[in-house]
């Protein structure tokens, strides 16, 4: 029997764990890419501050993904899916936010 098709508390599907997982992969995905273009794009002109705003990208997103964890040994109550989801979406947001300003910046150089 895979991982896939045991639900957690009765409620989700093998449809609902692959959208999950697309969307944690999704997540993860869009946080690297910042991270990444933090440290690469457009330092010259405020490396420490590059690098501050990809720490604080990195911390939000360890946080969230150990609440994940947490959510699927099933030590945290369904309610928390709906934040979980909600945390995600505010990461691809500052990750989508964070890109636009380091393109903003790197034009300025």
């Amino acid at each position: 029997s895979s991982n896939l098709s045991a639900p957690l508390f009765g409620e989700n599907s093998t449809r609902t764990v692959v959208m999950q997982r697309c969307l944690a992969f999704f997540t993860v995905l869009m946080a690297g890419t910042t991270m990444i273009t933090a440290c690469t794009v457009g330092t010259d002109n405020n490396p420490g501050l590059h690098v501050f705003m990809s720490l604080v990208l990195l911390v939000f997103t360890a946080t969230t993904f150990m609440l994940a964890m947490w959510y699927e040994d099933g030590e945290l109550l369904p309610k928390v899916l709906n934040i979980l989801y909600v945390q995600a979406g505010a990461i691809i947001s500052l990750s989508v936010l964070l890109h636009v300003y380091f393109g903003l910046d790197y034009r300025k150089s």
